[in-house]
């Protein structure tokens, strides 16, 4: 049984990589991730390893991308709404 990451910003499960290597549902792809700050104040800074990504504190060592979450606020961008098109020789199927 395997598990399914959930996206960074909507928590769905997410289905590919943003530029940052997070992994992102389809409608957050092309967004990234706020400056992210540390409980004692410093900056983070962004780093990959082999289990995905994590955070650098300067002061405090590594920091879970699950606690630096829990600790910042991200807005995330209200998405585009989808426009659907439906032909007259759909209509059987919305019925």
């Amino acid at each position: 049984m395997s598990s399914v990451p959930n996206c960074v910003f909507c928590n769905r499960p997410a289905t590919i990589r943003n530029k940052e290597r997070f992994a992102v549902c389809r409608d957050h792809k092309d967004q990234s991730m706020p400056d992210m700050k540390c409980v004692c104040g410093e900056m983070l800074t962004q780093k990959e390893s082999k289990y995905g990504p994590f955070f650098i504190c300067p002061s405090c060592g590594p920091i879970s991308l699950k606690k630096a979450m829990g600790v910042n606020t991200v807005q995330v961008k209200p998405s585009q709404p989808r426009i659907i098109t439906v032909r007259s020789d759909e209509l059987d199927f919305i019925i």
